[in-house]
């Protein structure tokens, strides 16, 4: 099993290219994750409560364009 310590050593020695590449790919694998985690916390109803907040302070007029 590889460690957090020796992915960060090969991290670092990533030639610009590949490091950049590596990069555009975690922030990717990062961006999935946390969608994954948004749809769960909206599927399970965790939201639900801002949701229905924000609905509230929309028809009493507190909101204003962005």
């Amino acid at each position: 099993m590889t460690t957090i310590v020796e992915i960060q050593n090969a991290v670092v020695k990533l030639p610009e290219p590949e490091y950049k590449s590596f990069l555009k790919w975690f922030e990717h694998f990062e961006e999935g994750k946390w969608d994954r985690e948004l749809e769960n916390h909206i599927n399970s109803g965790k939201l639900s409560a801002f949701g229905k907040r924000a609905i509230t302070e929309f028809q009493k007029g507190k909101c204003k364009e962005l």
